[in-house]
C-alpha cells in the first residue's frame, strides 16, 4: 500500500522523533557532519588530496553503506589509487556503480593536473540528489540529506533501505527536504532554531537507536 505524502503529518512525525532524542542524541547529531568532515580531512592529509575530493569519494560510496564501512572503503579506494592499483583491487560495501563514481572523481582530479578540480566537478560526477546533498552537508553547506531513514521518520513507517518505497523521486525528495526545514523552524537547540541538516542528523541518530539499527 502506497502512503501518500502529507506535509503537515511529515513535520509532526519529524518533531515527534526530535522529542524522543536524549541530550546525547542531540549532541551527537549536531556534531555528526563536522566529525565526518574531520575524518575526511585525516584521509586528505594522509594521501595529500584536496578535502573536497575525499568527501566526494565518501559520498559516492555512501549508498546503503554504514558510516564506519563507508569511511574505511573510501580510505582503501584512495590508497589503491595513490599506490597505482586498480579499483578492482578493492572491495567496497556498496554498489559497483558507486565505486566507479568514486574512482572517476579521483581520476578526473588527476587528469586536471591536480589543481583545477572544483567543487562543482565533484557534484557533476556524483550526479545523484542524495549523494550530492550528503557531500554538501559534510562540506558544511546548509542543505538536507534525505536517505531511507529520513524518509521513514517523516512517514513514521519503518521499511528496509532496499524497499522500493525508499527509492525517492525528485518531487518527493524536495517535499521531504521542505518538511525537515519546516520542522527545524519549530525546534530549538541551545536557545536557537535547528538547521534542517542538524535536525535530520539528530532524528537519524535517534531513529536508529530506537530501532536497534547498526
Amino acid at each position: 500500500m502506497t502512503v501518500e505524502f502529507n506535509m503537515q503529518i511529515a513535520v509532526k512525525n519529524i518533531i515527534a522523533i526530535r522529542r524522543k532524542a536524549s541530550p546525547e542524541d542531540v549532541a551527537h547529531g549536531i556534531a555528526w557532519y563536522a566529525e565526518a568532515y574531520e575524518e575526511c580531512r585525516i584521509i586528505a592529509d594522509r594521501f595529500k588530496l584536496p578535502i573536497h575530493i575525499v568527501v566526494g569519494v565518501v559520498a559516492a560510496l555512501s549508498p546503503n553503506n554504514r558510516w564506519e564501512l563507508n569511511i574505511r572503503n573510501a580510505n582503501d579506494l584512495i590508497c589503491a589509487f595513490a599506490c597505482g592499483s586498480t579499483m578492482d583491487d578493492v572491495s567496497v560495501c556498496t554498489y559497483t556503480a558507486m565505486k566507479q563514481k568514486a574512482w572517476d572523481i579521483l581520476c578526473n582530479w588527476k587528469s586536471l593536473n591536480r589543481n583545477s578540480s572544483e567543487d562543482d566537478d565533484v557534484k557533476v560526477a556524483l550526479n545523484g540528489k542524495k549523494i550530492v546533498c550528503f557531500y554538501e552537508n559534510i562540506m558544511g553547506d546548509d542543505t538536507c540529506t534525505i536517505d531511507g531513514h529520513a524518509r521513514n521518520i517523516a512517514y513514521n513507517e519503518r521499511v528496509t533501505l532496499t524497499d522500493a518505497k525508499t527509492s525517492i523521486g525528485v518531487k518527493e525528495y524536495a517535499n521531504l527536504q521542505e518538511a525537515y526545514r519546516l520542522a527545524a523552524k519549530r525546534c530549538t537547540v541551545n536557545g536557537r532554531k535547528f538547521k534542517a541538516y542538524e535536525l535530520q542528523a539528530v532524528t537519524w541518530v535517534t531513529w536508529r537507536k530506537m530501532h536497534g539499527i547498526a
